[in-house]
């Protein structure tokens, strides 16, 4: 027996223990809403801009131009190449100045110069209270061919365009309609010549991110924050990482994980600024740059770069602008970064085709330059509030946001939850004040003195719909039970063998009248004779606890002052049992 219970105790003791062991492991995990509210605040834009002074050339045509067109049409027609037709002609034309419009163009020795800037938009993440972020390092990297295009199709487009639209205007007014075919090749034939005479002098380039600003009531707008770039790896295949630091203090952060620990099915969150659904004029932009976008997947393989090093594969929805994003487990923490996508060979995005960067790549940058990641007493913080507003202790949540709001203003995920805590403070201070005044009414008046103790308990403590009916219904249960124990009581009878006789006469039992019958009048009982006459004294009937009152007899036949000492009757004097309630009397 003794094994036995031995036994039973080491197994209650290992239940109890997985148990807690369990709990502990699901506590890890974050729930969608709670991760995206928490991490939101250190998820920034980040915007890398390059300035420059574009410098092109006037340009002509050479007079014998129009001769050379006219010519070649001529002979077109001739070898019947081209219908004999004003409509053929023109169109023949068309396409022989785009072809050739090169060979035919000089410069008139005018020069143009513009200041001009083109940028790009991805996504950082802030890993320490004093500004240092992640990011991709083609999101920051300057490669001076592509920016050489983006400046002549930012600063040059505009010429080309007006200069296609001139060209067509004058074909129209000879009576030639030109075809969408045709100006985009006379639009792209004056864009080349611009370009060949192009120069990029006084190249600068500036990071800037932007961060959530808008309180309730207050302007939508957000303002830039400087960064300096730290450190910078290659563009893919290259390990894609960059650090930059911005110089602000106990700003938000984001925890990091071990990626080491991820297996394929588990799942995953990004977070980000995708440009379809940030930089698009459908959306108003100043407040879509404060609501980074979430999407969840799953780790879909670990694969391996031609460096020899690992990267993540994930089918969360990535697309431009997510580049340089976390992408984080289900506790929260950042697990990698959101780098590129796969497109098919026809030229779309190959759809769950993902990459991440491992985090343990960005903390080996961080390594290198001593930084170590930490988190702010802002996001401690925070993560405090949202626990307390949780448990629904929506005071001390209270007290927590308005120092953090203090500290730090404009954060709009921390206005809200501040909001609503205030709205839940306000709520519950009214209810006890409306019970306080409801309980001082009721002590001073004097049916509050005189409850019964069924009426204090059947009364509901609160003010809670479903516990105050749940405590009535059970008084109410108890105290019809009560009631019918009572009336069950008082309809029992005295058990009497039949033929007993009392005093020589036969015994006549107490008649009680039935619950609920009408009560009887008023019975007037004559107190025994005596040297003071004391006024008749009248008794209520009562349906469930008293008895009716005894037979009235011959008072001349009763001794004076010879009563029963168990219910009081007068007694005849040779009376040896009480004809009433039938007791010996000695």
């Amino acid at each position: 027996m003794k094994v036995m219970k031995k036994t039973a105790c080491l197994a209650l003791c290992i239940c109890l223990i997985c148990g807690l062991t369990c709990t502990a492991f699901a506590a890890d995990a974050m729930d969608p809403r709670t991760l995206a509210m928490v991490n939101k605040p250190a998820i920034v834009l980040v915007q890398t801009i390059w300035t420059a002074d574009i410098t092109w050339h006037e340009f002509a045509f050479r007079s014998n131009f129009e001769d050379d067109l006219i010519t070649a049409i001529e002979l077109l027609v001739l070898e019947g190449s081209i219908p004999n037709t004003e409509e053929a002609m023109y169109s023949a034309m068309v396409q022989l100045m785009i072809g050739n419009m090169e060979y035919y163009a000089f410069s008139t020795g005018n020069v143009f110069t513009e200041t001009t800037s083109t940028a790009v938009v991805g996504t950082g993440f802030i890993v320490t209270p004093d500004g240092y972020m992640v990011t991709n390092a083609h999101v920051v990297h300057t490669d001076e061919e592509d920016l050489y295009m983006q400046f002549a199709m930012t600063a040059l487009n505009e010429y080309a365009i007006t200069a296609a639209d001139s060209f067509t205007a004058e074909m129209r007014r000879l009576g030639h309609q030109m075809t969408q075919e045709e100006w985009d090749g006379i639009a792209n034939a004056f864009y080349r010549l611009l370009t060949q005479s192009m120069e990029v002098n006084n190249l600068q380039t500036s990071y800037i991110c932007f961060m959530g600003n808008v309180t309730p009531g207050s302007d939508v707008s957000a303002k830039g924050i400087y960064l300096d770039l730290r450190k910078i790896g290659e563009p893919i295949p290259g390990k894609d990482v960059a650090i930059l630091k911005m110089d602000k203090t106990n700003l938000p952060t984001v925890a990091l994980g071990d990626d080491t620990q991820l297996r394929t099915g588990d799942r995953v969150y990004a977070m980000g600024y995708p440009a379809v659904a940030t930089l698009t004029e459908a959306l108003n932009v100043a407040q879509a740059i404060q609501e980074p976008t979430l999407t969840q997947g799953l780790i879909s393989a670990k694969k391996e770069m031609a460096g020899g090093w690992s990267i993540l594969q994930t089918d969360a929805a990535i697309h431009a602008g997510n580049s340089g994003g976390p992408l984080f487990n289900e506790a929260g923490e950042v697990i990698g970064i959101n780098t590129f996508g796969m497109l098919e060979q026809g030229g779309g995005t190959a759809p769950g085709m993902n990459f991440a960067i491992p985090i343990s790549i960005a903390k080996q940058f961080l390594n290198e330059i001593n930084v170590q990641p930490s988190e702010s007493d802002f996001t401690r913080q925070f993560k405090e509030a949202k626990e307390l507003f949780d448990s629904e202790k929506f005071a001390e949540a209270l007290n927590i946001l308005r120092t953090i709001n203090e500290i730090n203003p404009g954060y709009p995920v921390v206005a809200d939850l501040l909001s609503q805590a205030s709205a839940k403070v306000s709520s519950f201070a009214q209810e006890p004040a409306q019970e306080t005044t409801q309980g001082t009414t009721q002590e001073t008046t004097q049916e509050a003195t005189q409850e019964t103790a069924a009426e204090v308990m059947v009364k509901p403590v609160t003010d809670e719909k479903g516990s105050a009916v749940i405590i009535y219904c059970g008084a109410v249960i108890i105290l019809l039970l009560a009631v019918i124990i009572v009336l069950l009581l008082t309809r029992r009878k005295k058990a009497v063998p039949e033929n007993v006789t009392f005093a020589g006469q036969p015994y006549q039992a107490p008649v009680y009248p039935e619950p609920g019958a009408e009560q009887t009048p008023p019975v007037t009982k004559q107190a025994p004779q005596s040297a003071a006459q004391t006024p008749p004294v009248t008794e209520q009937a009562q349906p469930s606890t008293a008895q009716t009152p005894p037979q009235e007899h011959d008072a001349q036949s009763k001794k004076p002052g010879r009563f029963c000492s168990e219910c009081g009757s007068p007694l005849s004097p040779s009376a040896k049992f009480c004809e009433n309630c039938g007791v010996k009397l000695q």
